[in-house]
């Protein structure tokens, strides 16, 4: 009996176990801080009823770039129930490092609109047409048969982002009524960029021939005033 309560007394005097340590919480990655600096969430969010088509559009984290005047955020947006009509959309918010992050000084939603069917395809930056940061914007669409690209290059200026050009990009017929008889089919590729003057886009398929594009203060067009031979939908 006395070997009993000496035990129950050890057991009620023993130390209360160890509360477990909560976790510290997940600090957000730099792109997801800065969407959430720009919405004010930081996964996707929807804009409704937005410009002249009333779109409601979905935008979700995409890249954080670095500019010479500052971090840059890319922020695709998706139309929701679209159709040809609607275009994909690139949101771009010029931020600034703050104690929570980071904080919007200027926005533009959209800063472009490209393809068909409420998407952009992808984009990439480039440093290569000068001393700005210039994103290359891809979108594509199909009608009918007839399937086309084209790239706009949005330069990301101090003052704000510019559209420099869009300029064609892919052409395809071979699912169209007359792609049998005439079948073309064209590719492009920009090359030969001389920063803040010219550049080429290369095509070869059908015919291989190539635009040559002259810068002329904030924007590119075909040398001489001429015309791209590329085929477009």
């Amino acid at each position: 009996m006395k070997r009993v309560v000496l035990a129950l007394i050890l057991v009620s005097c023993a130390a209360p176990a160890a509360a477990k340590p909560k976790s510290a919480p997940v600090a957000e990655k730099p792109t997801e801080a800065a969407f959430h600096a720009a919405f004010g969430k930081g996964d996707s969010v929807v804009l409704k009823k937005q410009g002249q088509l009333k779109e409601n559009v979905k935008y979700t984290p995409g890249e954080l770039v670095q500019a010479p005047f500052g971090p840059v955020l890319l922020s695709p947006g998706e139309v929701e129930e679209a159709s040809h009509v609607n275009s994909g959309k690139l949101a771009v918010f010029y931020l600034k490092p703050s104690a929570k992050g980071f904080d919007v000084v200027r926005r533009f939603v959209p800063a472009a609109e490209v393809g068909s069917f409420g998407k952009i395809v992808d984009w990439s930056v480039s440093r290569s047409f000068g001393d700005n940061l210039v994103v290359m914007v891809n979108g594509a669409g199909n009608w009918q048969g007839y399937s086309c690209s084209v790239t706009t290059l949005l330069e990301l200026g101090p003052d704000g982002p510019k559209q420099l050009v869009t300029v064609p990009m892919t052409y395809d017929n071979s699912r169209a009524p007359d792609g049998a008889k005439n079948l073309k089919q064209f590719t492009g590729r920009i090359d030969n960029i001389k920063p803040g003057k010219s550049f080429d886009v290369i095509y070869f398929g059908s015919k291989d021939f190539t635009d040559h594009y002259v810068r002329a203060g904030n924007t590119y067009a075909i040398a001489s005033g001429g015309k791209s031979r590329m085929q477009t939908c």
